[in-house]
């Protein structure tokens, strides 16, 4: 476990982009073969709804760029020493998006910028590498994180698509006295089959067959579409993110009680509300709508959850626990001051 501790760093601004069309369960439900009970089921249980994706040619870095030019309309972008990237849908294979993105937002040629390929766990990942960053001597990072994840969704997989959105947030951080932050990671590649695309990298590499469909009890999908062992990531989730807060508040040496919000991966309702119900939260202080409305939005879930439900209640100082969890496995958290940070509503996609 990495437990790692900051000082005089501090969230600027949040801003989060979704893709421009929202889909319902009831539009999707031939595909998945859900009858009207099945519906009415899923969308107690599991939060299931509508969430909202981008076109085809839309993709994360667009959604992300989007956000970062909102940010620039009341921060000036002079000073940003690095972008990071965080995402598993990037432009292109090779080279890294995060330096095709700085040339677009006109960062100039001596800004840092580097992909990281993380999902569930990736906003807290990708604070921790800007945070880092700054604590070498880097001014600004404009942290990018998100995922177009319909993308890696096939269209008749009952147990995954229905969950998966598209977002892009973007997220200025920069040096600032009396604030502070606190992280705990951690990663377990022993279960890396239970979240994965198996085909289309060097392990498995594409092929004719990575196209053909295949049926099992969880629906119908490809070897180049994500794969999700639901039951496993449900007991995975359960087993170490309870604990992991237990691990977090000893470090930083405060109490569940002294915490404003927690804003937890919306992976689905049933999970968080699994995890409020072991951990003692009220929901008032964990918002779980994010996946019920939006979709799941993989690393773009915590800034989008604050963007969507926590816009108009960071007035004053605040202190917010973040946690993600998931593919890898990889799960951590942190807790951080939250301060006068520009935190407008979550917003639709618009393009040029």
């Amino acid at each position: 476990m990495a437990k790692l501790h900051f000082k005089d760093i501090k969230i600027g601004a949040i801003v989060t982009t979704t893709g421009n069309k929202k889909v319902t369960i009831e539009e999707e439900a031939a595909n998945y073969g859900y009858d009207e009970k099945a519906i009415r089921r899923l969308k107690k249980r599991m939060g299931f709804n509508s969430r909202y994706v981008a076109d085809k040619d839309v993709c994360t870095s667009d959604l992300c760029v989007e956000s970062a030019n909102e940010i620039f309309k009341k921060f000036d972008k002079d000073g940003i020493e690095a972008l990071v990237f965080v995402t598993q849908t990037p432009d292109y294979k090779a080279p890294s998006t995060a330096i095709i993105m700085a040339d677009r937002l006109g960062l100039g040629n001596d800004v840092i910028a580097y992909d990281i390929n993380l999902g569930c766990s990736g906003f807290i990942n990708g604070l921790l590498n800007s945070y880092s960053l700054i604590n070498s001597g880097i001014k600004k990072v404009l942290l990018c994180v998100g995922d177009v994840a319909s993308r890696f969704a096939y269209c008749k997989d009952k147990n995954l698509t229905p969950l998966m959105g598209d977002a892009g947030s973007a997220v200025l951080i920069e040096k600032k006295e009396g604030f502070s932050a606190d992280f705990v990671l951690h990663s377990d590649g022993s279960g890396y089959e239970y979240l994965i695309i198996p085909d289309g990298g060097c392990r498995n590499p594409f092929s004719e067959d990575s196209l053909k469909e295949s049926e099992s009890e969880e629906g119908t999908r490809r070897g180049v579409d994500m794969y999700m062992n639901g039951g496993e990531i449900f007991n995975f989730t359960i087993k170490v993110v309870p604990k992991m807060f237990d691990e977090l508040f000893e470090f930083a040496d405060i109490s569940k009680e002294d915490i404003d919000y927690f804003v937890l991966h919306q992976a689905n309702r049933y999970i968080l509300q699994n995890i409020a119900k072991r951990l003692g939260i009220s929901q008032d202080k964990l918002p779980m709508n994010t996946m019920t409305i939006y979709g799941n939005q993989n690393s773009a879930s915590i800034p989008g959850t604050i963007n969507a439900f926590l816009f108009d209640k960071l007035d004053g100082r605040k202190k917010a626990v973040f946690a993600g969890f998931g593919i890898g496995l990889s799960w951590g958290a942190c807790l951080m001051d939250l301060e006068d940070v520009y935190t407008p509503p979550i917003r639709q996609y618009k393009g040029a």
